[in-house]
């Protein structure tokens, strides 16, 4: 089951559900959804391969290996243009906290799919307990080059209710990273 907007502020007024910063009057709360907006970094890897550079994920420390493999930018001043076949990964200006009674997913808004643009590959889960700010693989499979700008609406987070509490919530390498 899919929370509704009522819901949504039931959660967030029993604390169930954080989101720093946010405002009830934005307008972010959907029907069944809230949206979320880009921060001001960027992680651009470039566009060039890199030959030579074998990547094992299981034998990996992911986040320290794009930080040293990519360019950090701030877009808080000017905005990034994301080319057709370019991928950076960004993440929500939003930091969301979830107790163990709620779990997430995140997708994209389809104004920028219908661009080609997505904005989560593969991953949209959200483990109840999660808190941090929810990192983004953004790319662009479209022909046209899309501008990414700091606090534009990105993607949408759909929130579920767990039938039960978790008996533990997230504790994996993601919780409180940036």
């Amino acid at each position: 089951m899919i929370l509704s907007d009522l819901q949504i502020l039931e959660m967030l007024d029993s604390g169930d559900l954080v989101i720093t910063p946010f405002s009830s009057d934005s307008g972010s709360i959907q029907p069944a959804s809230i949206d979320l907006r880009l921060g001001p970094t960027i992680s651009d890897p470039g566009t060039n391969p890199v030959e030579g550079i074998y990547v094992d994920p299981n034998k990996l420390d992911v986040s320290s290996f794009i930080r040293s493999q990519s360019e950090t930018r701030d877009i808080s001043g000017e905005p990034l243009f994301l080319h057709p076949r370019q991928f950076v990964i960004g993440a929500t200006l939003e930091h969301v906290t979830l107790s163990t009674r709620l779990g997430a997913r995140v997708d994209g808004k389809s104004r920028l799919a219908r661009l080609g643009v997505g904005v989560h590959i593969t991953a949209p889960k959200i483990d109840p307990g999660f808190s941090n700010y929810i990192t983004l693989e953004i790319f662009n499979l479209g022909p046209w080059t899309i501008m990414l700008q700091n606090e534009m609406e990105v993607c949408s987070l759909i929130l579920e209710p767990l039938g039960r509490p978790a008996l533990r919530g997230y504790e994996g390498a993601f919780q409180g990273s940036s």
